[in-house]
């Protein structure tokens, strides 16, 4: 006798089946189609949606897109934010904002949606606005249809994040950065973080987006290469982290997440300055363990509650 389906292998079986089916129909790809899937069930099947938590159609929806990165190629940037990652930032996005009852988050280059929605997921307790910034046409698609298919609030706004936002003063921005070089030399030069000749870096140029986009007091929470402070043009980076901010935490991710050591990512946390507000701390920086290794992971956390009390008395 067969086990009995959970909700979550339900909704996920449908995506899947439906995405590949519509993908064999009109020849788009796979991921245009599971943004037209997640549309089929919250348009024709709310019965379903009704019997599921937001955790259970999230990684219905998370494990519909690995799925279907098995059946074609993406770019590095069409990539999801691990759950392992998107959990440590919302955990500390939360620690950092403890006694705000509303928060306005800025998600920026948010791709699919899937970093926002984790947050979503973790900080259910707080009324939470969130506002993404992204370039891309299908990923922009996908994750509005994600936000339906979530029923979490998403405005997005269909736009190369590094050119002038429409946004200003929120509380927090986040952002999974792609690493490269931005080709509109005329925009970096205008940037206090652009290069005076050649390409400058677009993850150089986000980061200056991210503060410039923040509230005085204002939290920056940034997935960055964790080799972030190395190389010829750091210098320029570390003199504007030190003129516009307070650097709070450098803390890098596990290994076992990334293929190589030169792929390996770290969360790098900011506090914009606030004149009369704000105060240097003692910049936490730390290895953060493998989830698996419970026991180190639950010495981590208290290490940072620990650092949170000792310089954020709340």
């Amino acid at each position: 006798m067969t086990e009995e389906k959970n909700i979550m292998e339900v909704l996920f079986e449908k995506l899947d089946v439906k995405s590949k089916d519509l993908h064999d129909e009109n020849g788009q790809s796979y991921i245009e189609n599971l943004g037209l899937a997640l549309e089929e069930i919250y348009t024709n099947q709310r019965d379903l949606l009704e019997q599921s938590t937001l955790q259970e159609r999230r990684k219905a929806f998370q494990f519909a897109y690995l799925s279907l990165l098995k059946e074609e190629v993406i770019q590095p940037n069409h990539q999801m934010t691990p759950d392992s990652i998107g959990f440590i930032l919302s955990y500390l996005v939360n620690l950092f904002n403890k006694n705000k009852k509303e928060l306005n988050i800025v998600d920026i280059a948010s791709g699919t949606g899937h970093l926002s929605a984790t947050i979503n997921e973790q900080n259910q307790e707080k009324k939470v606005m969130h506002h993404l910034v992204e370039v891309d046409p299908v990923l922009q698609r996908l994750s509005i249809h994600l936000a339906n298919f979530l029923e979490i609030p998403f405005d997005v706004y269909p736009q190369d994040a590094i050119m002038p936002l429409p946004l200003e003063e929120a509380d927090v921005i986040v952002g999974d950065l792609p690493v490269g070089y931005y080709p509109v030399d005329e925009r970096s030069k205008e940037m206090k973080l652009g290069f005076s000749e050649g390409h400058s870096y677009s993850h150089y140029l986000l980061l200056e987006q991210a503060v410039t986009a923040t509230r005085p007091g204002g939290y920056v929470f940034l997935i960055v290469p964790t080799k972030l402070f190395e190389g010829e043009e750091v210098k320029q980076l570390q003199k504007y982290i030190a003129t516009e901010t307070e650097m709070q935490a450098f803390l890098n991710f596990p290994n076992s997440l990334f293929k190589t050591e030169q792929s390996r990512k770290s969360l790098l946390i900011l506090q914009k300055k606030d004149p009369g507000n704000t105060k240097s701390v003692e910049v936490l920086l730390a290895n953060i363990p493998d989830f698996k290794a419970q026991t180190q992971l639950q010495t981590f956390l208290a290490e940072v509650d620990e650092w949170m009390k000792e310089n954020h008395s709340l």
